[in-house]
């Protein structure tokens, strides 16, 4: 019996003691292995925090910082409004079309502004409305357009159909200026006033650069008929460096024809334009680009179409000046 109890004990000690040594073995491995697991899903409500758009910080308060560090701003469509501020333009010119010295010989100047409602959703279809205006003077009260104060006001409803893409349509009041001119002395009415319905579909795209405007204009009262004004053109972003202070470069065409607008028999082209203007910025986003405010000059380039010799069969001389080069320097405020 003796021979028969220590078999099996023998077994064991021989055999069934080598898996006790092995479980500290495991424990350590699975130990060393626990850190690198995936962590427990969360259960519960998801909670979200406020994310804030603060301007980047520089470790080195002295170190100017690069472009890619300057701060993001509020995208343009945001925006409610602008004031625009042109300090003085060398020519007198409607869409591109200048008028000789005789009507306007030393310049002009204008103030400009749009405002953008809160409403942005009328009849629930996401349609805003915008109102805007101008007033200019031209500084020659001896010619035959500087004895009168230039001034329009617009109201328009609009809505993005694609991004960066906004169809308008609206009603302006325009007084003064070469269409009041025409308007009294070519066309009958007894003040220099007009009124218009039109159309305008505007586009602009901040991150590529490309910008353009085509716009029809169906005047009612002073004068009478249509006139249409396409533009197109590109930003050159980062054209120009120095420092921390930077510029873009804006350059642009544009093309203005008119049905009846200036008279009965006037068809064609008003004019061409083509048109630079430099944007500088600071990479502090203090002004130009998206900033606030902004400062650019400009120059344009102009050619009369054939409505001018059409004009100046109309009126009984020549209003319309065949080429120019003018310059201009804009600046403004935006909110």
């Amino acid at each position: 019996m003796i021979f028969a109890c220590k078999q099996p004990w023998e077994k064991v000690k021989k055999w069934g003691m080598k898996p006790l040594y092995l479980l500290p073995a495991l424990a350590l491995a699975f130990s060393a292995t626990a850190n690198e697991l995936a962590p427990a899903i969360p259960y519960g409500p998801v909670e979200y925090t406020d994310v804030t758009y603060a301007p980047t910080t520089y470790e080195d308060p002295y170190a100017a910082p690069t472009a890619m560090q300057a701060p993001a701003t509020a995208p343009s469509s945001q925006q409610r409004g602008y004031v625009n501020l042109n300090l003085y333009t060398t020519k007198y010119q409607v869409r591109g079309m200048g008028v000789t010295d005789g009507f306007s010989n030393y310049g002009y100047s204008t103030v400009s502004g749009s405002y953008t409602f809160a409403n942005r959703n009328l009849f629930y279809m996401g349609i805003q409305h915008r109102i805007s205006g101008e007033y200019g003077i031209i500084w020659d009260a001896s010619s035959k357009l500087g004895d009168t104060p230039l001034a329009n006001v617009s109201y328009a409803l609009g809505k993005e159909v694609f991004p960066n893409l906004l169809i308008e349509a609206g009603y302006t009041f325009r007084h003064g200026g070469l269409e009041g001119y025409m308007a009294k002395h070519h066309d009958g009415t007894s003040h220099r006033g007009t009124q218009e319905f039109n159309l305008t579909a505007s586009y602009n795209d901040n991150q590529r650069g490309f910008f353009g405007h085509a716009t029809w204009g169906l005047s009612f009262y002073g004068l009478t008929g249509n006139y249409f004004d396409v533009e197109g053109g590109y930003r050159f972003t980062d054209a120009l460096m120095f420092h921390n202070i930077g510029a873009d470069v804006e350059l642009s065409a544009g093309i203005a024809p008119s049905l009846g607008y200036w008279g009965g028999d006037v068809d064609g082209v008003d004019a061409y334009r083509v048109k630079v203007g430099v944007l500088p910025y600071s990479l502090n986003g203090r002004f130009g680009r998206d900033a606030r405010f902004y400062v650019k000059p400009w120059a344009q380039v102009s050619w009369s179409g054939n409505s001018c010799r059409k004009i100046d069969r109309h009126t009984g001389y020549g209003p319309i000046d065949h080429f120019q080069v003018i310059f201009g320097l804009d600046m403004g405020y935006k909110f």
